[in-house]
């Protein structure tokens, strides 16, 4: 670790660059650009050291400072039981991954909603690195769910075609040209359900995939959210009446050919599936396997409410904490 500049040392620095010629500041601003990105990601991981409150590994509450590696704080746990070493980022999608100094590029791309392909040539990495990378970073918006879903909650599903896009062997059916469409009509096994749930007044929204329209596979993930005093407003499927009731809430049902009921109605889940549609268009299909971290990502950028940046994604991924592995 280099040590830090001299007041006299920095004076002499500042003294050259500005002598420095047109083409010599251009070399230095990419050196300055590049030094500046390796601070930020410093800094987000020094506050996710600050903010750290148990071992990863055991959960004990008990640790304290072991040395540093590569310029990074380590821990030692005090639990006889454990006594492993950690650093912030041990238990997060980013533990182990190389490169520190462009993960807040690669976040950035994210963010910018750029491919795999250009995220690559953006950061200077292989395409397989890049592919890699993006599905660790969406890791934490895959899992974050609102916690609760109260007053009018609307839900409904949408459909996605299944796909196995990249899967070389194993594949249940003849692999197919990518854009070809369902065998049959309408809904059918080859579509799969993905619910979407909105709170109307906050406009907090759940998106999971479901094994399937019926009450028990759509229970297992609305029921934990949803709060004693909400209504759920759905269209015609049966399901949604037996979740409310064994639930406890009430519910209401508005149907497809009026789709309103003075203030019922499902048009704010139907604006959203609008927009996760057209927002998943231009990945050109996207594997069934990853469709719960895209859905995730959705989620993230179609929150007005959060400014979402490279720096804001890395720090979230290092607040997802992975259960103790013992």
């Amino acid at each position: 670790m280099q040590p830090p500049m001299t007041p006299a040392n920095l004076s002499k620095l500042l003294d050259s660059l500005s002598r420095l010629s047109a083409e010599d500041l251009l070399s230095a601003k990419d050196v300055i650009a590049k030094r500046s990105r390796d601070v930020e990601c410093s800094l987000v991981i020094k506050e996710a050291e600050k903010a750290m409150s148990s071992c990863p590994h055991c959960g004990h509450d008990k640790f304290s400072k072991f040395g540093t590696k590569d310029g990074r704080q380590r821990f030692r746990c005090k639990s006889p039981d454990c006594m492993k070493t950690f650093n912030a980022l041990t238990g997060t999608p980013v533990a182990r991954l190389r490169m520190a100094e462009k993960h807040i590029d690669h976040g950035t791309a994210i963010a910018d909603r750029v491919s795999v392909r250009d995220s690559a040539r953006r950061l200077g990495i292989a395409v397989t690195t890049a592919f890699r990378w993006r599905h660790r970073f969406l890791v934490a918006g895959r899992d974050s769910q609102p916690p609760l879903l109260s007053g009018l909650v609307e839900a409904d599903e949408t459909f996605f075609l299944e796909s196995f896009k990249g899967q070389r062997q194993g594949l249940p059916r003849p692999a197919k040209v990518r854009g070809t469409p369902a065998k049959k009509p309408g809904l059918s096994a080859e579509q799969i359900p993905v619910l979407v749930a909105r709170d109307r007044s906050s406009g907090a929204t759940l998106t999971a995939r479901v094994a399937s329209r019926s009450a028990k596979d759509i229970g297992a993930v609305l029921r934990p959210v949803l709060s004693k005093d909400s209504l759920l407003v759905s269209d015609g499927a049966r399901a949604y009446s037996v979740i409310a009731k064994e639930k406890g809430v009430e519910s209401k049902r508005v149907k497809a050919k009026t789709k309103k009921s003075g203030i019922y109605h499902i048009n704010n889940v139907n604006a959203y599936d609008s927009r996760l549609k057209g927002w998943m268009y231009d990945f050109h299909g996207v594997a069934t396997k990853y469709l719960p971290n895209y859905l995730g990502w959705h989620r993230m950028m179609d929150n007005k409410q959060a400014y979402v940046s490279g720096q804001t994604l890395v720090a979230a991924m290092l607040r997802y904490k992975k259960r103790p592995v013992r």
